[in-house]
């Protein structure tokens, strides 16, 4: 594992590097903030996320530690799931080091270091979310090697820490962080014709998705208490579908 990990060489960022950071964080400053969970952004002013410039990883790691105990861990980009669920069981988040190039600034396919700070850094302060984190991250790891349990233990993934939605003082509010450090997909989820489904795990478990486009439907959760209330019956719900996918191949 350790092979995924790298120093920051913040020298090596130039500064046009510098100026898509700051135009990112600018953009993000400028969305309504009304519509985003005050959970998430308690988070962004805690870790004082507003900077101008890229943050130096180890310096905001130790900050985040000082909070929550968590630490960050700089990565050349996407890792191997083991190894993702085994740095999360130990409260170490991984960061990418490389930010998007100016000219893909309204959509990068790849994970940066924007979409992992601004996106995900901020709800590690909520401890609710973090132990909901752990928690998932525990009983994903004993199916690595199953790549059906993969694909729908990625599905939760995706339609909460990435596309998730929850209910704040009686209204919709955003903390999935591909939608925050998106405006494209923000105004998406305000869209009515867009379906905004009540939690579900079953229903999760049924719902694929494109990384690459505008979702089609999200899911809402009461709070982060029933969010991880939830995972009581996870495993249960996930070898259910498994034990489908197993009895409709036998019956083909």
């Amino acid at each position: 594992m350790e092979n995924n990990f790298i120093d920051q060489d913040y020298d090596a960022y130039t500064a046009e590097d510098h100026l898509v950071w700051q135009e990112l964080n600018r953009r993000q400053s400028a969305m309504d903030q009304r519509r985003i969970s005050k959970e998430y952004l308690n988070g962004v002013e805690l870790l004082q996320l507003r900077e101008s410039r890229i943050p130096h990883i180890a310096t905001l790691s130790e900050k985040l530690s000082g909070y929550t105990g968590w630490s960050l861990v700089p990565v050349k980009g996407l890792i191997p799931a083991e190894d993702f669920f085994n740095l999360i069981i130990d409260k170490r988040y991984p960061v990418t080091t490389v930010i998007r190039k100016a000219n893909e600034i309204d959509f990068s396919e790849q994970p940066d270091i924007f979409h992992d700070i601004l996106g995900h850094l901020p709800l590690l302060i909520n401890k609710r979310f973090s132990d909901w984190l752990i928690a998932y991250s525990k009983i994903a790891i004993r199916y690595v090697g199953n790549e059906r349990a993969v694909e729908l233990l990625a599905r939760l993934y995706w339609y909460t820490y990435e596309m998730g939605l929850i209910v704040e003082e009686q209204e919709v509010k955003v903390y999935g962080g591909a939608i925050i450090t998106s405006a494209n997909e923000l105004d998406n989820v305000w869209d009515s014709e867009v379906p905004k489904h009540a939690f579900n795990t079953d229903f999760v478990f049924r719902t694929p998705y494109n990384p690459f486009k505008l979702q089609n439907e999200y899911f809402v959760i009461n709070d982060f208490t029933s969010l991880y209330d939830s995972l009581a019956s996870l495993e249960n719900r996930l070898r259910h579908h498994l034990s489908q996918v197993a009895h409709n191949q036998v019956g083909v």
